[in-house]
């Protein structure tokens, strides 16, 4: 499999032939009528986003809230629908002809009320040596929004003082961290296969309540802003040393 450009599916499938990485992936499919379908009939929400997508641009969460009661929220904004159907024909227009995926929505631990999660920075200083998660960040929704970019509205917390203000169980909290860099490097080596001259990557990871992780999706060219300043250093120094 060729992967080019920013294709969140086709690192989806390769990440996903990895067996030990498998259990950690947030189930995703390809947009078209039928995936759209089975995905709404099995899930009580879906989330549905370009394939191609940047900055959590034209991000679609869609609700059940009956069997035959539906809401679409983009952004703040929410839309009502009657019927699945209804969904499907409002979702069809507003995609056109962009290539988009859904995911069975996560539903994540929260800070106040608000969803979080986390970004990983992971660096190689060669392709010889191992990868390296070099910095990490927790990003917190804005209020009533379901995306946590800070181009969103979102905003940055240390990863202590997000698990301190979370609702996730005391029991996980301790191993958490160091965890979240075990699947982040895990996934980095899955693709080595498929970029063996990467040095770069940043993770998304979801959490839920009782400590599971969900890979949310891989960046292949990752912002590098918004860290703390020594971590700022370390990954100038990484992006400096090309031995």
């Amino acid at each position: 499999m060729k992967i080019s450009g920013r294709n969140k599916w086709k690192l989806y499938l390769a990440m996903k032939r990895n067996k030990e990485l498998r259990p950690y992936l947030v189930h995703t499919k390809k947009w078209n009528k039928k995936n759209f379908e089975r995905m709404l009939s099995k899930n009580k929400s879906i989330v549905v986003k370009p394939n191609k997508g940047l900055k959590a641009k034209n991000i679609y969460f869609i609700f059940k809230r009956n069997s035959k009661s539906y809401v679409v929220q983009l952004y703040e904004n929410k839309i009502y629908f009657s019927s699945r159907q209804r969904v499907y024909e409002y979702m069809k227009k507003r995609i056109n002809n962009t290539s988009y995926i859904i995911q069975k929505r996560i539903k994540m631990a929260k800070i106040d009320g608000r969803l979080f999660d986390i970004r990983v920075i992971l660096q190689r200083k060669s392709i010889n040596l191992p990868w390296e998660a070099t910095a990490h960040k927790v990003r917190v929704a804005k209020k009533g929004r379901m995306v946590t970019n800070a181009s969103k509205g979102g905003n940055i917390l240390s990863f202590d003082e997000a698990m301190n203000q979370s609702n996730i169980s005391n029991e996980e909290k301790g191993y958490l961290l160091d965890h979240i860099k075990d699947v982040s490097i895990l996934a980095a080596n899955a693709l080595n296969r498929y970029y063996p001259k990467k040095r770069l990557y940043g993770i998304d990871i979801g959490i839920k309540k009782d400590g599971s992780l969900h890979i949310f999706e891989i960046n292949r060219k990752p912002s590098l802003k918004g860290f703390t300043d020594l971590q700022e250093q370390r990954l100038k120094e990484y992006k400096e040393d090309k031995r």
